[in-house]
């Protein structure tokens, strides 16, 4: 297992060739272009940010995604691409109930349920959570004042 790049051909598992060309093409305005590689590279940055949420995982270098995650971050690259159209009949039940299992899939590795391999070559960028900390504690009763109680 590997951490890899997401590409349209991944995409096209999820979606035929006609459906992928139409979520691309079509509710375009004047200037517009292809939404396809936006929505990658916003799923992509929510993939690791939940990969991020969970102290243990090491983020892969670059653009790139734990490849156990492929599938759901596919399902809701389609799922986004259905929900900017203004029709609803792309975003079946199923579909719903997909992205939903993606989400949970995703909030479970961030919660470190579900385990992501470690990455051959690690992302050099800052990664770390913060921390609370605490300045001390402050005793606002002592003993001498507990007396006779």
């Amino acid at each position: 297992m590997s951490w890899i790049t997401l590409t349209e051909a991944n995409v096209l598992t999820k979606l035929s060739g006609p459906e992928l060309t139409a979520l691309k093409t079509a509710a375009l305005g004047s200037g517009q272009i292809n939404p396809l590689p936006e929505i990658t590279s916003q799923i992509v940055r929510e993939v690791r940010g939940y990969v991020r949420g969970c102290a243990g995982n090491t983020l892969g270098s670059g653009e790139t995604i734990p490849d156990e995650l492929l599938g759901p971050a596919i399902t809701r690259i389609r799922f986004e691409l259905a929900t900017r159209l203004p029709v609803s009949s792309l975003l079946t039940e199923d579909r719903r109930s997909a992205n939903a299992n993606a989400l949970a899939l995703l909030r479970d590795v961030a919660s470190g349920k579900f385990f992501v391999v470690t990455p051959a070559v690690p992302t050099t960028e800052a990664t770390s959570t913060p921390s609370p900390s605490w300045s001390g504690r402050e005793r606002t009763t002592t003993r001498s004042q507990q007396a006779g109680l």
